[in-house]
């Protein structure tokens, strides 16, 4: 009887759903900007402002043993570069940073490669992500078919289309987007937000314009670049946005919001579907949020600087304050059974 007085006491705040885990804070010799896994291990971008090589990238081992990885840049934008996206294989580090420069404050986009025992800058030609018609990069993924690099670039047709680099050696070439559904049109125009490796392929998720209307969608290639196909995404309303993206074997989710909330996306036997009866929290169609982190869909987000898990317990939905992380959460990644979060410019472990 106690505690159903309880948790009809505080239902209208929290509910009485799954225990919230404590969280304490990893001291690093950076800020950190991006989290992702590699193996067992967690791989943490850092930015280090004031010191010679800004950019830094941190291994935090299955036991909690913290390591730096020796990053080696090859220009001066690469030494003050921050953390746009990072992926592992499991063995394999590939990264993409940039900092504003030049005349125009373009960003000056630097693409790296390594192992745990260092990553460095691989030199591109200027016009290989910069110049006259360059859009932005969005993210990175490793595939069986090479490495891939993802942004968006000018049109032949309308606006900008999304854009896939390939690697040859150390040498990156932009793939033609023509006559694929990575070309814009005037009829539907395409915004790549995220990427993450998928089979022998890759998925990106984003957003059309089409009809009066904007459009949560994913793309997917078969085979590396090759075999491209896009799926808009169920259940959008007016305006949608598929933000962030991540796959556990056969199983995907998508992060985004429909008409001023939060919305979830779940790709099981090749179908995807919105998540229903979610908790009806505001998010923008601008905020760009993390990827679940888990196949049960389990989102880490802020509400108002509070940062919140939105689970599944049993059929219903909760979401749960998060005792110690405060501010706007940019990156989550849950590895060896542990959830570790990036907000208010602080990492933050589970238990």
């Amino acid at each position: 009887m106690r505690l159903l007085l309880v948790c009809l006491l505080v239902a209208a705040v929290a509910g009485c759903g799954p225990e919230v885990s404590a969280f304490s804070r990893i001291e690093l010799p950076g800020q950190p900007v991006l989290v992702t896994a590699m193996g067992d291990s967690l791989l943490v971008g850092v930015r280090r402002d004031g010191q010679p090589v800004v950019p830094g990238l941190i291994r935090i081992g299955r036991d909690g043993a913290v390591s730096e990885i020796p990053v080696r840049p090859e220009s001066p934008y690469g030494m003050l570069a921050k953390w746009y996206a990072i992926d592992s294989d499991g063995t394999q580090i590939l990264a993409v940073g940039g900092e504003r420069g030049g005349a125009h404050a373009n960003v000056r986009w630097s693409v790296w490669t390594g192992t745990q025992a260092g990553i460095a800058e691989k030199l591109q030609g200027f016009s290989t992500f910069g110049g006259w018609g360059a859009g932005e990069l969005v993210g990175a993924a490793i595939t069986p078919a090479g490495p891939l690099v993802i942004g968006s670039w000018q049109s032949a047709k309308a606006g900008l289309d999304i854009a896939v680099w390939t690697a040859q050696e150390d040498t990156w070439t932009r793939q033609d987007s023509a006559g694929t559904v990575l070309e814009s049109n005037r009829d539907t125009l395409g915004f790549a937000n995220s990427v993450t490796p998928y089979k022998q392929g890759i998925l990106v998720a984003g957003m059309q314009l089409a009809g009066g209307r904007q459009i949560p969608a994913v793309w997917q290639s078969s085979n590396g670049n090759t075999g491209w196909t896009v799926t808009p995404l169920p259940d959008a309303g007016q305006i949608a946005v598929a933000s962030g993206i991540r796959c556990w074997g056969s199983v995907c989710g998508v992060a985004g919001s429909v008409d001023g909330t939060l919305a979830l996306w779940r790709l099981t036997d090749g179908t995807w579907k919105r998540v229903p009866s979610l908790p009806a929290i505001p998010v923008k169609d601008s905020d760009k949020l993390a990827a679940p982190i888990d196949e049960n869909m389990t989102q880490v987000l802020s509400e108002n600087g509070q940062v919140k898990i939105v689970r599944a317990d049993g059929d219903k939905w909760t979401a749960d304050a998060v005792p110690g992380p405060s501010g706007t959460v940019t990156s989550a990644a849950k590895v060896a059974g542990k959830l570790y979060i990036v907000a208010g410019d602080q990492l933050w472990r589970e238990g």
